[in-house]
């Protein structure tokens, strides 16, 4: 028969270091297969913004960086597309 759990006690000050801790999540990457279209829903749907794209077409991709503030202060999502492995996945 399974024993049940032993209820965990609660540490105060393990409850209390993430309101003094002032890391944050910088960004976070994502590939995709359409980025217009993804764009389009994150800023429609979410209600992000456009904050930067950049075309590097010699390399075949292209990055665009999404968030609901400037990056120094807020996280920010970017969207790669890369025709090289987009091409490797449908192949």
């Amino acid at each position: 028969m399974a024993e049940e759990a032993a209820p965990i006690a609660h540490n105060a000050e393990l409850l209390e270091w993430p309101k003094k801790d002032n890391r944050r999540f910088l960004h976070v990457v994502y590939r995709v297969g359409n980025l217009d279209r993804t764009i389009k829903f994150y800023t429609e749907g979410f209600g992000m913004k456009l904050l930067r794209r950049r075309d590097v077409p010699e390399e075949k991709y292209s990055n665009a960086f999404l968030g609901f503030g400037p990056e120094e202060s807020n996280f920010v999502l970017e969207l790669t597309y890369s025709m090289m492995f987009y091409i490797f996945l449908v192949t």
